[in-house]
């Protein structure tokens, strides 16, 4: 009878944290030289395996940012070198929680393409800073934004093309010299894309549910299952921007998240959160 008890107290406690579990992490990056984190794999962590569909995108690996942890570095800046790259492995996604922690050493934007299949069906979200004080969400299908473009030059900044642009919030004469961290998730399901972006220092964990992080910034409802697909970084001309901490989560992934047990609210617990 005991036995029998025990079994059965398993088995409720089983269904408890399985119904906490809200996502499976597909992919997590934190350029640590160990990679004891990274999913899938280490290969992950490795700038070599970030490659740019635009040759002027240069990803290298740093440890300026902001504590001196690992991040991805990208060097280039102009118009012309901007675009997206895509996540290594990340070819599968519909569904889920895309995010990251950026810094900025520029004016320029940066953000996230997905749902993304070939050149012209997939979504982009484009976190604006000092020179576009904006949350643009924008169709690839509205020409948003081909490879080698600012946001002005393909008419997806205050020209009509993007589907939503909101004011960021964060105000005007942000820092530019990597100091302050900031937070981006896009939540995507079925139709509906939502977005939030604030300092980190004011975000109350990586791994909590996004009805804690407040209502999102920007939302769009009216997005297309466009089948799975890739997920990548974009930038227009994001000069000696770091990106740290990049997760996507969706089906299939390989650890389940609780994100009420995953507390971090500053950069090194971010770091050691996971």
């Amino acid at each position: 009878m005991r036995r029998t008890h025990l079994l059965v107290l398993i088995a409720l406690f089983s269904i408890v944290l399985i119904s906490h579990a809200s996502a499976q992490i597909i992919f997590y990056a934190d350029f640590e030289v160990s990679g004891s984190k990274a999913i899938p794999d280490a290969s992950v962590n490795d700038p070599a395996n970030w490659v740019s569909e635009n040759e002027g995108t240069i990803w290298a690996e740093t440890t300026e940012f902001p504590d001196g942890s690992g991040a991805l570095h990208q060097t280039a800046e102009g118009c012309g070198i901007s675009g997206n790259t895509p996540l290594p492995g990340v070819d599968n996604f519909s569904d889920g929680i895309i995010q990251a922690v950026f810094s900025w050493q520029d004016d320029d934007g940066v953000g996230f393409q997905f749902r993304r299949v070939g050149d012209n069906r997939g979504y982009l979200v484009g976190l604006g800073y000092n020179e576009t004080p904006q949350i643009i969400i924008g169709s690839l299908a509205d020409g948003c934004c081909p490879s080698g473009q600012c946001l002005d030059q393909c008419t997806c900044e205050n020209g009509g093309n993007e589907l939503v642009g909101v004011d960021h919030g964060l105000g005007g004469d942000l820092s530019q010299d990597n100091s302050v961290a900031y937070f981006a998730r896009v939540e995507v399901t079925g139709s509906l894309i939502q977005v939030w972006y604030m300092p980190l220092e004011d975000v109350p964990g990586l791994f909590v549910a996004s009805d804690e992080l407040g209502d999102p910034i920007a939302e769009y409802d009216g997005a297309d299952d466009l089948g799975p697909g890739t997920v990548g970084i974009w930038h227009e001309s994001w000069g000696n921007g770091r990106v740290d901490s990049v997760l996507v989560t969706g089906p299939g992934g390989t650890t389940d998240v609780d994100p009420h047990g995953k507390v971090s609210t500053t950069w090194g617990d971010v770091k050691d959160s996971y």
